[in-house]
Protein backbone atom coordinates (compact mmCIF):
# COMPACT_ATOMS: atom_id res chain seq x y z
CA UNK A 1 0.00 0.00 0.00
CA UNK A 2 1.30 3.52 -0.92
CA UNK A 3 2.03 6.27 1.94
CA UNK A 4 0.06 8.88 1.86
CA UNK A 5 1.53 11.83 0.24
CA UNK A 6 2.15 14.64 2.74
CA UNK A 7 1.37 18.17 1.45
CA UNK A 8 5.08 19.72 1.70
CA UNK A 9 7.66 18.23 -0.61
CA UNK A 10 11.36 19.57 -0.18
CA UNK A 11 13.01 19.50 -3.27
CA UNK A 12 16.93 18.61 -2.08
CA UNK A 13 18.78 19.97 -4.76
CA UNK A 14 22.24 19.48 -5.15
CA UNK A 15 22.14 17.23 -2.27
CA UNK A 16 25.74 15.77 -2.78
CA UNK A 17 27.31 18.66 -1.65
CA UNK A 18 27.71 18.22 1.98
CA UNK A 19 26.56 21.31 3.00
CA UNK A 20 23.61 21.42 1.05
CA UNK A 21 22.85 17.85 2.36
CA UNK A 22 23.57 19.47 6.08
CA UNK A 23 20.62 21.37 5.21
CA UNK A 24 18.58 19.45 4.44
CA UNK A 25 18.63 17.27 7.40
CA UNK A 26 18.28 20.51 9.41
CA UNK A 27 14.53 20.97 7.39
CA UNK A 28 13.87 17.27 8.10
CA UNK A 29 14.82 17.60 11.94
CA UNK A 30 12.47 20.38 12.01
CA UNK A 31 9.41 18.67 10.24
CA UNK A 32 9.39 18.77 6.52
CA UNK A 33 7.67 15.36 6.07
CA UNK A 34 9.08 14.18 2.38
CA UNK A 35 12.01 15.01 0.57
CA UNK A 36 13.02 14.23 -3.27
CA UNK A 37 17.19 13.96 -4.02
CA UNK A 38 18.13 15.39 -6.81
CA UNK A 39 21.22 16.49 -8.32
CA UNK A 40 21.78 16.78 -11.91
CA UNK A 41 25.21 17.72 -11.96
CA UNK A 42 27.06 14.62 -10.86
CA UNK A 43 27.07 10.96 -12.20
CA UNK A 44 25.49 8.33 -11.42
CA UNK A 45 28.32 7.35 -9.11
CA UNK A 46 28.40 9.99 -7.20
CA UNK A 47 24.64 10.48 -7.16
CA UNK A 48 24.06 6.90 -5.25
CA UNK A 49 26.92 7.20 -2.75
CA UNK A 50 25.50 10.22 -1.69
CA UNK A 51 22.21 8.80 -1.60
CA UNK A 52 22.89 5.73 0.12
CA UNK A 53 25.07 7.90 2.91
CA UNK A 54 21.99 10.66 3.63
CA UNK A 55 18.75 8.44 3.53
CA UNK A 56 19.93 6.70 7.20
CA UNK A 57 20.84 10.14 8.56
CA UNK A 58 17.32 11.66 7.57
CA UNK A 59 15.56 8.57 8.46
CA UNK A 60 17.21 8.93 11.83
CA UNK A 61 16.01 12.49 12.01
CA UNK A 62 12.85 10.91 11.38
CA UNK A 63 11.72 7.63 11.21
CA UNK A 64 8.50 8.07 9.25
CA UNK A 65 10.00 10.82 6.07
CA UNK A 66 9.27 9.74 2.78
CA UNK A 67 11.84 10.08 0.66
CA UNK A 68 11.83 9.79 -3.55
CA UNK A 69 14.93 9.80 -5.89
CA UNK A 70 15.14 12.12 -9.32
CA UNK A 71 15.79 10.65 -12.22
CA UNK A 72 18.15 7.31 -10.90
CA UNK A 73 15.53 4.70 -11.26
CA UNK A 74 18.16 1.84 -10.30
CA UNK A 75 19.11 3.76 -6.97
CA UNK A 76 15.33 4.26 -5.98
CA UNK A 77 14.92 0.25 -7.16
CA UNK A 78 18.02 -0.48 -4.36
CA UNK A 79 17.11 1.80 -2.15
CA UNK A 80 12.86 0.89 -1.74
CA UNK A 81 12.37 4.32 -2.64
CA UNK A 82 9.57 6.48 -4.83
CA UNK A 83 10.93 7.91 -8.12
CA UNK A 84 10.69 11.30 -9.81
CA UNK A 85 11.01 11.72 -13.55
CA UNK A 86 10.39 14.32 -15.87
CA UNK A 87 12.28 15.53 -19.50
CA UNK A 88 15.61 13.72 -17.47
CA UNK A 89 15.34 10.03 -16.72
CA UNK A 90 13.33 6.82 -18.11
CA UNK A 91 9.84 7.30 -19.17
CA UNK A 92 6.76 6.98 -16.58
CA UNK A 93 6.02 3.78 -18.28
CA UNK A 94 9.54 2.76 -18.27
CA UNK A 95 9.83 3.57 -14.52
CA UNK A 96 6.45 2.13 -13.68
CA UNK A 97 7.45 -1.12 -15.24
CA UNK A 98 10.48 -1.76 -13.08
CA UNK A 99 9.23 -0.31 -10.10
CA UNK A 100 5.55 -2.44 -10.25
CA UNK A 101 2.19 -0.86 -9.27
CA UNK A 102 2.96 -0.39 -5.62
CA UNK A 103 6.19 1.94 -6.77
CA UNK A 104 5.59 5.47 -5.70
CA UNK A 105 5.95 7.42 -8.70
CA UNK A 106 6.33 11.32 -9.56
CA UNK A 107 6.16 12.89 -12.56
CA UNK A 108 7.44 16.94 -13.45
CA UNK A 109 4.83 18.00 -15.98
CA UNK A 110 5.07 21.76 -17.53
CA UNK A 111 1.74 21.71 -19.86
CA UNK A 112 -1.25 19.94 -19.21
CA UNK A 113 -0.93 17.52 -21.66
CA UNK A 114 2.33 15.91 -20.60
CA UNK A 115 0.28 16.21 -17.25
CA UNK A 116 -2.54 14.08 -18.55
CA UNK A 117 -0.07 11.26 -20.38
CA UNK A 118 2.20 10.86 -16.73
CA UNK A 119 -1.32 10.13 -15.51
CA UNK A 120 -2.03 7.64 -18.09
CA UNK A 121 1.14 6.04 -17.86
CA UNK A 122 1.07 5.27 -14.35
CA UNK A 123 2.44 7.88 -12.49
CA UNK A 124 0.62 9.18 -8.76
CA UNK A 125 1.46 12.35 -8.26
CA UNK A 126 2.16 15.48 -10.20
CA UNK A 127 5.34 18.46 -9.52
CA UNK A 128 3.48 21.13 -12.18
CA UNK A 129 5.97 24.55 -12.74
CA UNK A 130 6.93 27.04 -12.45
CA UNK A 131 3.84 28.25 -11.25
CA UNK A 132 5.44 31.89 -10.30
CA UNK A 133 8.70 33.33 -11.40
CA UNK A 134 11.43 31.96 -9.90
CA UNK A 135 15.71 33.04 -9.76
CA UNK A 136 16.49 29.07 -10.75
CA UNK A 137 14.50 29.28 -14.17
CA UNK A 138 15.19 32.64 -15.89
CA UNK A 139 13.44 33.46 -18.60
CA UNK A 140 11.23 30.98 -18.15
CA UNK A 141 7.64 32.21 -17.42
CA UNK A 142 5.66 32.03 -14.98
CA UNK A 143 2.33 30.06 -15.68
CA UNK A 144 0.36 30.91 -13.20
CA UNK A 145 -2.47 30.28 -10.41
CA UNK A 146 -5.40 29.92 -13.15
CA UNK A 147 -3.26 27.27 -15.48
CA UNK A 148 -2.22 25.26 -12.56
CA UNK A 149 -6.23 25.06 -11.36
CA UNK A 150 -7.28 23.89 -14.84
CA UNK A 151 -4.48 20.92 -14.31
CA UNK A 152 -5.75 20.12 -11.00
CA UNK A 153 -9.16 19.40 -12.51
CA UNK A 154 -8.63 17.97 -15.42
CA UNK A 155 -6.20 15.21 -14.11
CA UNK A 156 -6.71 12.36 -11.05
CA UNK A 157 -3.88 12.39 -9.22
CA UNK A 158 -2.06 14.81 -6.45
CA UNK A 159 -0.72 17.76 -7.99
CA UNK A 160 1.99 20.16 -5.99
CA UNK A 161 2.60 23.66 -7.15
CA UNK A 162 6.31 24.16 -7.61
CA UNK A 163 8.38 27.40 -9.01
CA UNK A 164 7.97 30.66 -6.78
CA UNK A 165 6.69 28.88 -3.56
CA UNK A 166 6.59 30.96 -0.55
CA UNK A 167 4.53 29.98 2.42
CA UNK A 168 2.98 33.63 1.97
CA UNK A 169 1.83 31.68 -1.64
CA UNK A 170 0.39 28.72 -0.05
CA UNK A 171 -3.24 29.75 -0.09
CA UNK A 172 -3.85 30.38 -3.43
CA UNK A 173 -2.15 26.94 -4.72
CA UNK A 174 -4.21 25.13 -2.34
CA UNK A 175 -7.49 27.49 -3.30
CA UNK A 176 -6.49 26.95 -6.71
CA UNK A 177 -6.46 22.52 -6.07
CA UNK A 178 -3.28 21.77 -5.36
CA UNK A 179 -2.89 19.04 -2.99
CA UNK A 180 -0.04 20.83 -1.59
CA UNK A 181 3.49 22.58 -2.36
CA UNK A 182 7.10 21.64 -3.53
CA UNK A 183 9.97 23.90 -2.27
CA UNK A 184 13.75 24.39 -3.03
CA UNK A 185 15.43 27.77 -2.38
CA UNK A 186 12.67 28.92 -0.18
CA UNK A 187 13.86 26.41 2.32
CA UNK A 188 17.82 25.25 1.47
CA UNK A 189 18.56 29.08 0.81
CA UNK A 190 16.45 30.40 3.69
CA UNK A 191 18.50 32.23 6.65
CA UNK A 192 16.78 30.09 8.69
CA UNK A 193 15.88 26.54 6.92
CA UNK A 194 13.72 25.27 10.27
CA UNK A 195 11.87 28.20 10.87
CA UNK A 196 10.91 28.00 6.61
CA UNK A 197 10.07 24.48 7.31
CA UNK A 198 7.34 25.12 9.60
CA UNK A 199 6.22 28.44 7.95
CA UNK A 200 4.72 25.93 5.31
CA UNK A 201 3.46 23.67 7.70
CA UNK A 202 1.82 26.20 9.45
CA UNK A 203 -0.01 27.13 6.16
CA UNK A 204 -0.31 24.11 4.96
CA UNK A 205 -2.39 22.52 8.01
CA UNK A 206 -4.06 26.32 8.68
CA UNK A 207 -6.06 25.99 5.24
Amino acid sequence: MKPALPRLLLIADRFTDPRRAEVVRRAVAAGAPWVQLRDHEVDADTFARAAEALVPALKTENPALLVSINTHLEVARRLGLGLHVGRRGPSVAEARRVLGPEGLLGYSAHELSAAQQAVAEGADYLLFSPVFSTASKPGVPAVGPAVLETVCRAVTVPVLALGGITPGRVPVCRQRGTHGVAVVSAILDAPDPEQAVQQFLKELTSF
